[in-house]
């Protein structure tokens, strides 16, 4: 349903001009999430890549989108759901790790986009099943909405089909099979993702290829390496060895003393290094409370030992473009700046001001 379009912003009593106006809680809801309503959608869907170039923007924790001059449109690891509160006796891997009765997995980061907006997906792919990144909220949408594909490992593949998903829209991946999307190729390799074999919202697998993978997304402009919720791990020397890797996805964050479920800062950084990428950028530290972790650390450590390795700290709804972004460090907000009409300021123009006349 559409927001409603009729509050004046900035206009004096508007609290009498609506005071007809119905109010309950599914309409606070429907107009005021997700926070930045249809926007992002219609901005990613308009947006034409240049031959050459790359277009990432970043959903928050490991979700991004990516589009490519072919039209190639990837979704990865996207979330749409809330906090989360999990269980010893559930089978979460976090709380089998440490032993925990329960956690509560605080969501951190606004919804800036609406799940139900996309129209354009060619394919949805799942690291594993762990609920922020194998999401109902997020598959359930895509399945309705766009023709895409639902791409995971088999456990991953386990939760598209109990969501309802058409077998003929599935596609199970293991390391080494490769999938083309117009003009990109998803290649999966092996994770090493140790919590999400210990539990999820299905039963563990026998092996680590049974609940999760990463991605390397080979494009005409660069090639990018998705590496889910993985643990350090050598095996990436292996990766970086046998592949061109422009730019690293890795998470990271603050994880408690009791478990590791997120690599740390110096790992992720040590990661993309192995992987002999250009250019690391950091994810997951931001969305859920009990790891949250501030992304300024991975800076400092490429910049300390790692000369050859470039950094770029992404923001909600943030846009990046390859190569072009990559010397700038920090995505930064628009200011709109652009739009300032100076010779019509209240403050310093020309114009007179004008007494507000409210209808």
């Amino acid at each position: 349903m559409e927001r409603y379009d009729k509050i004046k912003i900035g206009v004096p009593f508007a609290n009498e001009l609506e005071a007809d106006r119905p109010m309950d809680r599914d309409t606070w809801l429907r107009e005021c999430f997700p926070e930045w309503g249809t926007y992002l959608n219609k901005q990613i869907e308009a947006e034409k890549v240049e031959k050459g170039k790359l277009v990432l923007w970043w959903f928050g924790a490991c979700s991004f989108y990516m589009k490519t001059p072919g039209d190639a449109n990837l979704l990865i690891d996207n979330y749409s759901g809330p906090s989360v509160y999990i269980t010893y006796d559930g089978g979460a891997g976090p709380v089998r790790m440490n032993g925990a009765e329960r956690q509560e997995w605080m969501r951190c980061n606004p919804h800036v986009i609406d799940p139900w907006a996309f129209t354009k997906v060619d394919a949805l792919l799942s690291t594993h099943p762990h609920s922020d990144h194998c999401d109902i909220f997020t598959i359930k949408p895509l399945m309705k909405n766009t023709k895409c594909m639902f791409i995971g490992p088999p456990n991953s593949c386990k939760l598209f089909t109990a969501y309802g998903t058409p077998k003929d829209r599935i596609l199970q991946m293991k390391p080494g099979d490769t999938y083309k999307v117009k003009d990109s190729t998803i290649k999966a390799t092996r994770s090493t993702d140790f919590c999400a074999l210990r539990g999820g919202e299905v039963k563990p697998g026998k092996s680590m290829d049974d609940v999760g993978l990463n991605y390397l997304i080979e494009t005409p402009s660069g090639n990018v390496y998705h590496a889910g919720d993985s643990s350090y791990h050598d095996y990436y020397y292996r990766v970086g060895a046998e592949n061109k890797i422009d730019i690293a996805l890795i998470n990271c964050g603050d994880s408690p003393p009791s478990f590791t479920d997120k690599m740390s800062f110096a790992d992720a950084a040590r990661v993309a290094t192995q992987l002999r990428a250009k250019l690391l950028i950091p994810m997951h530290y931001d969305n859920w409370a009990i790891a949250e972790g501030d992304p300024t650390e991975v800076e400092v450590i490429a910049k300390m030992k790692y000369p050859n390795l470039k950094t770029f700290i992404m923001k909600w709804g943030g846009r990046f473009e390859w190569p072009t972004d990559m010397d700038k460090r920090r995505y930064v907000y628009p200011r709109q700046e652009e739009r300032a009409r100076p010779a019509l300021s209240w403050e310093y123009g020309d114009k007179p001001r004008v007494k507000l006349v409210v209808e």
